[in-house]
């Protein structure tokens, strides 16, 4: 069969990001043959198939914890990600008062914005993924074998994670797709497609290494930790939208960078001023200064941007000396008996660059003991060299 499938994995309310994904695909005008979902994935899909990119992105613009759970009286959650250690006592106890959470409020909100006519007219083929229990089977389902009117309840199947109230269809009961495949690409490859684009939300990717049967994937991915998978923060979602559409150009070869995103001009001028080593470096050192990762860099204004941090560090570092406690520090570090470096990433890397910059001067090759210093080595030693003074060409 020929034509191109998309995956859109599971993840809960980083579903957002795949909204960023659609805005990057319909900008390069990318059209598919067939799209599977698991779990959001399902969600995201059936809006793609139905909906449309604005009417989408409302939905997710608007989307708080009252549209999607429904709690059996008054409570005040410590904090807008449902599953945060602030909120686990409250949790419990709803759990147990209602034998699950109770999913109607979002079950209603897939209604308004889901038109499954539109889902079962449209030409590009709609699937998802969901589990039959108790036996743990998998139960991939196409349109055409999910009975009419019955979309959003195999979707909210798709769905159902442990801990919300059971999902009954037709006498039988349904777990989240994600525990048989997280990105559905084994149904669009069973198809017969053979170039498929796959969304994958989870910080440890599900898919690995190349496929089988010469499948060309476009594989899309945050590098980063997406979140929690029920936190509704709004400046998460908008995060997590941003760095969908930036991830996906990256797949297709529009935009370049690791964790950050550069031009190609930009990024082909970063290589040639530092090689790949030292700008995968300066990177971690952007991770390590919380550099703002939605943004497109050019060359000049990511080493600035860095070396600003850098500045900022350094003045916190040297008036915060004595309280930090760094003498003392230095000298357990200098023999052998400081185990645990009890330090934010950011005074660390200033701490790493002092023992650096003192072995150079004096001329000397102490052993920097590194387990101190997590993944901060190759950010330090791109940093070296970049001179105070140093202008891009």
């Amino acid at each position: 069969m020929t034509g191109i499938g998309l995956a859109l994995g599971g993840g809960g309310s980083k579903g957002a990001f795949q909204i960023g994904v659609w805005r990057a695909l319909r900008e390069q005008g990318q059209q598919f043959t067939a799209i599977t979902g698991t779990s959001i994935g399902a969600v995201n899909a059936a809006l793609m198939l139905s909906a449309g990119y604005d009417r989408a992105l409302e939905m997710w613009q608007n989307l708080n914890m009252e549209q999607c759970l429904t709690f059996s009286s008054d409570i005040n959650l410590k904090s807008t990600d449902l599953l945060s250690i602030h909120n686990a006592n409250l949790l419990a106890r709803e759990v147990l008062a209602q034998g699950g959470l109770d999913t109607k409020p979002l079950y209603d909100l897939l209604q308004y914005y889901i038109d499954e006519a539109a889902v079962r007219r449209n030409p590009v083929r709609f699937g998802l993924m969901t589990v039959l229990i108790p036996d743990l089977k998998p139960q991939p389902m196409w349109i055409e074998q999910i009975p009419e009117g019955k979309l959003i309840d195999f979707i909210m199947a798709s769905a159902h994670l442990p801990g919300l109230q059971p999902v009954e269809i037709d006498g039988r009961r349904y777990l989240d797709g994600g525990f048989a495949e997280n990105v559905p690409v084994s149904m669009l490859r069973r198809i017969g497609l053979r170039r498929i684009f796959a969304v994958d939300l989870e910080a440890r990717p599900s898919l690995r290494g190349p496929l089988e049967d010469n499948t060309q994937m476009v594989f899309i991915h945050d590098k980063k930790d997406l979140g929690g998978m029920l936190d509704l923060t709004p400046a998460v979602l908008q995060r997590n939208r941003q760095l969908g559409y930036l991830d996906a150009l990256k797949a297709m070869d529009c935009l370049c960078g690791d964790y950050y995103t550069f031009s190609p001009a930009a990024y082909d001028q970063l290589i040639w001023q530092f090689g790949y080593d030292l700008l995968a470096g300066l990177e971690q050192a952007a991770l390590t200064y919380d550099l703002d990762r939605c943004l497109i860099y050019n060359a000049e204004n990511f080493i600035s941007e860095i070396r600003r941090r850098r500045q900022e560090t350094q003045m916190i570092y040297e008036q915060r000396r004595q309280e930090l406690q760094v003498e003392s520090k230095l000298r357990a570090i200098a023999s052998g008996k400081l185990k645990v470096l009890n330090l934010l990433p950011p005074l660390k890397l200033a701490m790493l660059l002092e023992m650096k910059a003192s072995n150079l001067q004096n001329g000397t090759t102490s052993k920097i003991p590194l387990k101190l210093f997590a993944n901060l080595n190759a950010a330090a030693l791109a940093l070296q060299e970049i001179p105070d003074d140093y202008l891009i060409d």
